[in-house]
C-alpha cells in the first residue's frame, strides 16, 4: 500500500499555521545577538570605523552595546556606547509578520572612550559631554543626536526571530519611537551567538 503525505502535510498547514509561521515569543529573544564587524562612514565625512553591536535580552531587561573601532581587527577601540532597561512585550505586530512589538525603558546611557576624538564624538551627538579616557560616563543628560539618542519616553519598537531563530531584526531605527512604532524592519541583522 502506498501512503502520500500531501494531504497530511496540508492538513498541518491548514490546521497549524503557526506551526510554519510562529510568531516571535519572548522566549525567542533571551539569550546573546550580535552584528558582523562593518565598516561605517562617520558622520560629517570623517574617516571610517568599524561597528559591531550587541544586545542581550533576559526575561525582563535588554542590554545594548555598541562598539566603534578605528580598523578591522578590533584592535584599536575608539568608544563603546551602552545602554540598559527593562522590556515588556506587547503582542504580535499587526504589520510585520510574525514580529512581537516591544516597549522599552533606557534606564542607563553610558559612553567609554579609549581614544580622544573631540570631532569624532561631536558628530554623534556627544560634543557637550565630559568624557574621560577609559571610564564610563554616563550621557543620559548630554547626548544631542544620532545615532545614540537616548530617550526619556518609551520607545515604542518590534522585534523578529526568524531564520530558525538564529537571526533578530528590530524595526527601523530612523523611525522616532517615541511617538509611533516602526513599520518596517530595519536592514541590521543580529544573529544569535549564545
Amino acid at each position: 500500500m502506498h501512503t502520500s503525505f500531501k494531504p497530511l502535510f496540508a492538513l498541518t498547514c491548514f490546521a497549524a499555521p503557526s506551526l510554519l509561521w510562529a510568531d516571535t515569543s519572548q522566549v525567542d529573544l533571551i539569550g546573546t545577538w550580535q552584528t558582523e564587524l562593518s565598516e561605517q562612514q562617520a558622520p560629517g565625512g570623517g574617516p571610517s570605523a568599524f561597528l559591531r553591536q550587541t544586545t542581550i535580552f533576559t526575561d525582563s531587561r535588554q542590554d545594548i552595546r555598541a562598539e566603534i573601532f578605528a580598523d578591522a581587527d578590533r584592535q584599536m577601540p575608539i568608544f563603546t556606547y551602552a545602554s540598559s532597561g527593562p522590556y515588556t512585550p506587547v503582542g504580535s505586530s499587526k504589520v510585520i509578520d510574525g514580529a512581537l512589538n516591544l516597549e522599552l525603558i533606557n534606564e542607563t546611557s553610558e559612553v567609554t572612550i579609549y581614544m580622544d576624538v573631540p570631532d569624532l564624538m561631536a558628530a554623534v551627538g556627544m560634543g557637550d559631554c565630559d568624557l574621560v579616557l577609559e571610564q564610563a560616563v554616563d550621557v543620559t543628560d548630554c547626548i544631542s543626536g544620532p545615532p545614540f539618542l537616548v530617550t526619556d519616553c518609551t520607545d515604542l519598537d518590534l522585534v523578529l526571530v526568524d531564520d530558525g531563530g538564529s537571526r533578530l531584526r528590530f524595526g527601523d531605527q530612523s523611525v522616532d519611537r517615541c511617538v509611533a512604532r516602526p513599520t518596517e524592519l530595519d536592514q541590521t541583522e543580529f544573529r544569535k551567538v549564545e
